[in-house]
C-alpha cells in the first residue's frame, strides 16, 4: 500500500471508524471489503491489525496523510 502525504483532505465521503466504536474491527475490514473510502484518527485508531493491512493491500488501497495536520488519515480505494 502506497503512503501519500497530502496538502488537503482529499474528496468525497469517508467512512469514519475509531476503536471507541463497538465491533469496529469487523466493520472497518468490512468497509475495505466493499472499497469504501475510511478515515480514521491515530489518537482513535493507533494502529491498524495485520488482518486490516492486508485486506487494505488485497483490496488495493492508498494511505493519505494530512500534511498539516499528521494525526488525520485516509484509505482510499485504486481503481484495478
Amino acid at each position: 500500500m502506497n503512503t501519500i502525504l497530502v496538502k488537503s483532505v482529499p474528496p468525497g465521503d469517508f467512512e469514519e471508524v475509531s476503536i471507541h466504536m463497538p465491533d469496529w474491527q469487523a466493520r472497518f475490514l468490512k468497509l475495505v471489503q466493499e472499497r469504501k473510502p475510511v478515515k480514521y484518527d491515530v489518537y482513535t485508531m493507533p494502529n491498524l491489525s495485520k488482518e486490516i493491512q492486508g485486506e487494505l493491500s488485497r483490496q488495493s488501497y492508498c494511505h493519505l496523510i494530512l500534511e498539516s495536520d499528521n494525526d488525520k488519515h485516509f484509505l482510499t480505494p485504486v481503481s484495478k
